[in-house]
């Protein structure tokens, strides 16, 4: 099994990059084709699901697929933004770019502010700490930041940012491709137990590690197979919507890299059909 997935996580390293490679030229700063800002903020966002999605990939190699699952599910939402930003008008576009990059944060500094006044207050020799002390804000700060919004109205920026009103949104869409994120939701719920360690999550590992050895070895090649092939999915996904705010066709080069990968994919579908077997 060691073997099979080191030679997963480096073809599917090989197909998340060859994505990147395409997409690199559009994400450029001399490319003109998007509004500055709008461009400079997905790309970041694109940088930091690539990342992310290395991170993964290397716990697989690792047999580490449960917390592999737990990256997964940061990708999960920030391919989730990285297409909500990059849909609808330029003028759209560049408006949900300056909620997600700078009124929000503005929005978080004033509670981290708030936190950290609260901590003090409880703590006192804590305010000897230079970093707690930079997350501080005077009162003027705080209402320049806020800029007359009110608790209600920054609520509710928060909460149309938040992954649930994304698909949410997206399920209403004429979009075939937008409707079909619902599908997500399932695995960015399972991978919640895990980072919050709750009874569920922890319950899972213990499940799994109670089985037969073929049992568990079965399913941890078909959860290894799924959360790589999620990986690969998801830098898709990148690919597709980033050229189509760039007016350009994913299709062919979509297709191109798919096909040089076909083999690999096979093997991850032969491995899932192979657990269900097992399992069902």
């Amino acid at each position: 099994m060691e073997k099979i997935l080191k030679s997963w996580a480096v073809l599917a390293s090989h197909f998340i990059g060859e994505h990147f490679d395409h997409c690199k030229p559009y994400m450029d700063v001399a490319y003109d084709g998007m509004h500055p800002l709008t461009r400079f903020v997905s790309t970041q966002l694109y940088i930091s699901c690539q990342l992310s999605s290395t991170s993964a990939l290397v716990l697989i190699k690792e047999g580490l697929e449960w917390d592999a699952e737990i990256i997964n599910r940061s990708i999960i939402e920030g391919v989730t933004k990285y297409v909500y930003l990059l849909t609808g008008s330029a003028e759209e576009r560049l408006e949900k770019t300056k909620e997600y990059w700078e009124l929000l944060p503005d929005y978080a500094a004033t509670k981290r502010s708030t936190k950290v006044k609260r901590f003090f207050e409880e703590v006192s020799e804590a305010k000897q700490n230079l970093p707690l002390n930079d997350l501080l804000l005077s009162d003027r700060e705080i209402d320049e930041l806020r800029n007359g919004t009110n608790k209600n109205e920054r609520s509710n920026l928060e909460q149309k940012w938040s992954f649930s009103h994304i698909i949410n949104e997206f399920s209403k869409s004429d979009s075939p491709g937008l409707r079909a994120f619902i599908s997500l939701a399932h695995g960015y719920g399972m991978s919640s137990h895990l980072i919050h360690k709750d009874g569920d999550g922890v319950g899972m590992i213990w499940e799994r590690c109670s089985r037969p050895e073929e049992r568990q070895s079965a399913v941890k090649l078909g959860h290894c197979a799924r959360t790589v092939s999620d990986v690969c999915s998801f830098a898709k996904l990148r690919t597709i919507f980033l050229l189509k705010a760039c007016n350009e066709d994913p299709i062919p080069i979509c297709r191109s890299i798919g096909e040089h990968y076909s083999v690999f994919f096979n093997d991850l579908e032969e491995a899932y059909k192979s657990f269900e077997s097992v399992e069902y």
